[in-house]
């Protein structure tokens, strides 16, 4: 497998995976606050470690779409 077809399949998994995350941050977990956390964040981190060794803008757009959900799944006092 040559590194263009592994960038491919790269980019394909993780925008399939980082829509799926921000679905299911948001929406389905509404009782454990951290595990609706933890379900943005690592695909965040994963984005920006694949960003940074192959410097496609396509991982910066994903991860700046999981941090704009980050506010919405953000543990309160109140809640």
């Amino acid at each position: 497998m040559n590194q263009e077809t592994l960038q491919f399949l790269l980019t394909t998994v993780m925008e399939l995976l980082t829509l799926a995350c921000a679905y299911l941050g948001l929406r389905l977990y509404k009782r454990n606050k951290w595990l609706r956390l933890a379900i943005i964040v690592v695909p965040l981190l994963v984005n920006t470690l694949l960003y940074y060794i192959y410097r496609t803008t396509v991982f910066f757009y994903l991860g700046v779409m999981l941090v704009l959900c980050i506010p919405f799944v953000w543990p309160r006092k109140s809640a």
